[in-house]
Parts: C-alpha cells; structure tokens; sequence
C-alpha cells in the first residue's frame, strides 16, 4: 500500500471506502479472535495481484487473555499509535484508530497527527484535534470525514467496533 501511495500520492474516495472496508474486515476477524495487531500501518499493509487488502507484520500483535482485558505496553508507529496506548491501557479498539488514521493518508496524502519530532506527533495524537484543512477534503464527502472523526475518537469507548464501522452509512454506501 505504501507503494501504491507514493506513486499516486492519493486514491479517489471510492477506492478508499474499499480498502477502508478490507482492512475493518480483517479487524473484525482478528479481534473476534481477542487479537490485536497493535502496528496498523500503511507499511503493513499488502495488496495481492487483484489489488486486495492483506494484513501483514504480526510482530507486535497480542492475544488478549479475556474479554475487556486492557494491554500496558506502549508499542506502535507514532503517527498511527492511538491516544490510549501512550496511556498504557489499551484493547483493540487501538487498531480502529490505526484505521482511521490510514483512511485520512489514503484520502488526502498526509497523515492527520503530523510533526517534525514524535514527541511533536504524539502531543497531537493525544489532543485528537483533526483538521480537514487539506485541499482534496473539498470535493470528500461529508460521511467519510464523519467516519474518519468517527474511528478518530480520543476516547476509546466512544470509538465504533468493527462490527459497529462496518455498519456506518459511508462504508455501506
């Protein structure tokens, strides 16, 4: 996906929901499972020959012991890392913000929490202040910037599931 990125330096809206849908898909298996990949990343995410979503890079990923057991280890990429796994107690749901964040780059180019420094980014990830500032988020529809703010929720009880994402208007549209 990285790849593809950098040669197209975005994709249309279209594709987006996609992807978007590919990757929630595969949340929603491995957390269903009480897994948590914990490194969501452009990076670590493949395309076959038929341009589908694979999830790669398991490094980091953890088996939740019970339902509703919160992780402590601060592990991820700065500017894909939700707010809850700098404050060392995390499920899965850190991943639906990993995918917010990878929805907002693929849209648009950037990342939402972008700074020269990680300690500048992740001052950023913290407040969760989105800017939708970028010329591309003109002609986006008022539904993908609801569900990006959606999976980009600071607080983590507030975020969907992915069952609960998979349900939003702009990805079942």
């Amino acid at each position: 996906m990285n790849e593809l990125l950098k040669r197209r330096k975005r994709l249309h809206e279209l594709e987006v929901k996609c992807y978007t849908m590919q990757i929630i898909n595969s949340l929603k298996y491995l957390h269903s499972h009480r897994i948590i990949h914990r490194d969501l990343k452009l990076g670590n995410l493949f395309l076959n020959d038929k341009m589908a979503i694979k999830l790669g890079d398991f490094g980091l990923a953890t088996k939740l012991d019970f339902d509703g057991e919160k992780k402590r280890t601060i592990c991820g990429t700065p500017n894909y890392i939700a707010p809850e796994v700098l404050n060392k107690k995390y499920g899965t749901k850190c991943d639906i913000w990993s995918c917010g964040v990878i929805t907002y780059i693929i849209l648009c180019g950037v990342p939402p929490f972008n700074g020269d420094t990680d300690k500048e980014i992740l001052k950023r990830v913290k407040a969760g202040e989105i800017k939708f500032s970028h010329p591309v988020w003109k002609k986006t529809s008022t539904e993908a910037k609801e569900f990006i703010e959606l999976l980009l929720t600071t607080d983590p009880k507030k975020r969907p599931s992915a069952a609960q994402a998979l349900k939003h208007p702009w990805i079942r549209s």
